[in-house]
């Protein structure tokens, strides 16, 4: 089940003062530093994930120390599904048995493989729909004077 309403814009005017948002804006923290773990280390194809996709995700703190392992499973979920996809690609995806032509095993593999991955990149906002539900957080964003925001206020002025 989906959240209720619709997708927030990026550009529209209720964004720019963090109404439509799906999370309050708090003050600025700094990103912090989130280790690979060693499962991920000893597999290279999902340390590439990992070196790939980290760095964006700890900068707009999706990616926080305490989701280290959640993301570690999502690199290795890549990495089955790229194994998998070329197991099928080399063996073909029809096997002969004893009881005749079967789909080869890891194509259920495979399905499961993705249907996990999707699952996990949708909390990180690595899916096209999960990216348009989690709003953007403009580093460069101008700060207002306080002394403007009281001098609208008690003119009646607005932005």
């Amino acid at each position: 089940m989906g959240s209720r309403g619709p997708l927030p814009q990026p550009g529209s005017s209720e964004s720019a003062r963090g109404r439509n948002t799906l999370r309050r804006k708090g003050p600025a923290r700094r990103a912090k530093p989130v280790q690979m773990p060693p499962a991920v280390k000893a597999c290279a194809p999902a340390a590439a994930f990992w070196k790939l996709h980290a760095a964006s995700l700890i900068a707009s703190r999706r990616l926080r120390p305490e989701l280290a392992h959640t993301f570690a499973l999502l690199c290795l979920l890549a990495a089955d599904c790229d194994r998998y996809a070329a197991t099928l690609a080399e063996e073909g995806d029809i096997v002969t048995t004893e009881r005749g032509p079967q789909a080869h095993p890891a194509a259920r593999l495979l399905r499961d493989a993705r249907r996990d991955y999707v699952a996990l990149a949708r909390d990180f906002g690595l899916t096209a729909a999960s990216d348009a539900r989690i709003p953007a957080e403009a580093d460069n964003e101008k700060q207002e004077d306080p002394d403007e925001i009281a001098l609208r206020a008690f003119t009646g002025r607005r932005g």
